[in-house]
């Protein structure tokens, strides 16, 4: 009894260690980002900011929260239950507020909490999402692809005027780099597939495995959903209203209000690739990945910094304060139901 109640209380400790070593990481990177950075000066710029947009701002990461609600729910009702919205929207919000405070936490607060309230088993529950991050998933690689294609040219000029990044990194903008990855890739999945079996006995190479089969999985999964497309829309308008919930803040700031669409979209993207970062909040990695890519497309970096804690800060905030208001209201609109 007492080597279990030992190993209960390692495993809890190595998990608080874990969060605060990736806390200590967002922190270090937030601090080489913002290094010398005058404060004064930007509470000025608070000051002479135009609101209106980063309140439309929360406005589009609003409806995101509402149409991925309603998008859980389609793949919640083939299991044979019905959540009312208000309790998947609910839901939704404190997983986000919980992911500021432990990273990944809230996939499971946001099951947890759906299943007691909607009486849902939460294991039915975390299959849902694996088909929700899936499809995530999915959209971030293709949208990244895009931009990153579509902007070659940007990319070059970029190179051309920081010839030692150039020296070091110009051979990924060249065509045969990229043929040559593409055999490469296609090689190795032959391979690794004739030799699967003999993988699968290595644990963690089994457990990859097992991992991009839930992917495939759900993604498949999609199809046996009533209104597929109807599903296939809200990945997409959430995206958008993502994209939107920042590309608005541009024009709250003066350096930044003439930022064009595909530049937006171009920091949206590495943003979004920043936040898969095991870190809360993205904090550092997010900003660093902004103000990098907005420099690429000609933005002094002591703007792209002001532009990336304005946006960063202003949607953290709004998750945080409507997610322990949902928190709060949960039991109470909910205080009828047995």
């Amino acid at each position: 009894m007492l080597k279990l109640y030992l190993l209960i209380v390692m495993k809890k400790a190595l998990n608080i260690l874990k969060y605060v070593f990736f806390l200590a990481v967002g922190i270090f990177l937030f601090s080489r980002v913002y290094k010398e950075y005058n404060l004064t000066e930007f509470i000025i710029t608070l000051q002479g900011l135009k609101w209106g947009w980063v309140i439309l701002s929360l406005v589009f990461g609003i409806f995101s929260h509402l149409s991925r609600a309603i998008r859980w729910n389609m793949l919640i009702r083939p299991l044979g239950h019905k959540p009312r919205t208000i309790n998947t929207f609910f839901s939704i919000m404190i997983m986000y507020a919980t992911n500021l405070i432990i990273p990944r936490g809230g996939e499971l607060a946001r099951c947890t909490v759906l299943s007691r309230y909607e009486k849902i088993p939460f294991g039915k529950l975390v299959g849902t999402v694996v088909t929700e991050r899936a499809t995530d998933t999915l959209l971030l690689m293709i949208l990244a692809f895009a931009t990153v294609f579509s902007q070659i040219g940007v990319f070059k000029q970029f190179l051309e005027n920081n010839p030692e990044f150039g020296q070091n990194f110009g051979f990924i903008f060249t065509i045969w780099f990229w043929i040559a990855t593409i055999v490469f890739g296609i090689s190795s999945l032959i391979l690794i597939w004739k030799v699967r079996k003999q993988l699968k006995k290595i644990k963690l190479i089994a457990k990859l495995f097992d991992l991009l089969y839930n992917f495939f999985e759900g993604i498949k999964s999609i199809k046996n959903l009533e209104r597929p497309w109807y599903y296939i829309g809200h990945s997409l308008f959430i995206y958008i209203m993502y994209f939107l919930m920042m590309y608005v803040v541009f024009f709250s700031y003066i350096p930044t209000e003439n930022i064009t669409t595909i530049a937006g979209l171009s920091a949206f993207i590495m943003g979004g690739l920043a936040m898969l970062m095991p870190v809360q909040g993205g904090i550092g990695a997010w900003h660093f990945m902004v103000i990098e890519t907005l420099a690429i497309y000609g933005l002094d970096k002591a703007f792209g910094k002001d532009f990336a804690l304005i946006s960063h800060t202003s949607m953290n905030l709004m998750l945080l304060i409507i997610g322990g208001i949902c928190f709060i209201l949960l039991p109470i609109i909910n205080r009828k139901k047995a």
